[in-house]
């Protein structure tokens, strides 16, 4: 008869042993047959989590051996590899794809190509969709100073270059409201510089509301070189740092 510590002892290890199972279907690459023409669905995954990978199963159907020679992808956001050896007719040919989901929130679908050398066909194409969950980034990560009374910005510095006299250039920033309440944001222009630099003004931010804007600046005639400074003011008070604005003549 089985003692109560030896009972205990058995319970435990398998509980352990459960979990580890259950550890390992999660962290397991997720394998799919594929055919030309019908995008395999990998439902829905989660931004938070980072880059998903699959395993794609491609039947040579063609009746004669294929030879991959590379792997291609429409976008920078998906890597794939398979191995370059024979497929002979019938077998499979494995595809392993990563897609990174960071920023690229809900929908997506998105073809796999595969060149192949001395083969029936010259490539094939397979596709898989899906939906990404997203998540709201800490605004830090694409905004990413802290201008001051808690104003975000992509930039500190709006270098427009060398222009000539006359010439507009277009150039954005994204910037975001890092307070717990609503703000009034505002960019103050130099009055002396506000017919060559045209953006609207954010005006009132919800809390974490995150923006971008679009700034024309036109390039003064008789000027050799363009220095000065919007000052960000947030509900009244102006912040611990301005952005710069510059250019020269070219």
């Amino acid at each position: 008869m089985m003692n109560f510590r030896s009972a205990l002892k058995a319970v435990v290890l398998t509980v352990a042993a459960a979990a580890a199972i259950s550890c390992g279907e999660r962290g397991a690459n997720r394998t799919y047959r594929v055919v030309e023409g019908q995008p395999v669905d990998i439902g829905k995954i989660k931004e938070i989590d980072g880059p998903v990978t699959i395993t794609l199963l491609a039947r040579n159907d063609l009746g004669d051996t294929l030879y991959p020679v590379r792997t291609q992808t429409q976008c920078g956001c998906t890597v794939a590899a398979s191995e370059r050896k024979p497929v002979a007719p019938g077998e499979d040919e494995v595809i392993t794809v990563t897609y990174n989901p960071n920023y690229r929130p809900g929908p997506f679908d998105y073809e796999v190509y595969i060149q192949y050398i001395d083969s029936p066909v010259r490539t094939r194409a397979f596709s898989f969709k899906g939906n990404v969950i997203g998540y709201n980034h800490p605004i830090e990560e694409d905004r990413p100073y802290n201008i001051g009374e808690g104003l975000y910005m992509s930039h500190r510095v709006l270098a427009f270059g060398s222009l000539n006299p006359g010439q507009t250039r277009d150039m954005f920033f994204r910037h975001g409201n890092g307070n717990t309440k609503k703000a009034d944001i505002r960019f103050r222009i130099p009055e002396e510089w506000q017919p060559y630099i045209k953006m609207r003004q954010p005006g009132k931010m919800k809390a974490d509301e995150r923006d971008t804007i679009h700034v024309k600046f036109t390039m003064p005639e008789g000027v050799d070189t363009v220095l000065f400074y919007l000052t960000p003011v947030v509900n009244g008070k102006e912040t611990e740092q301005k952005i710069t604005v510059k250019a020269n003549k070219r």
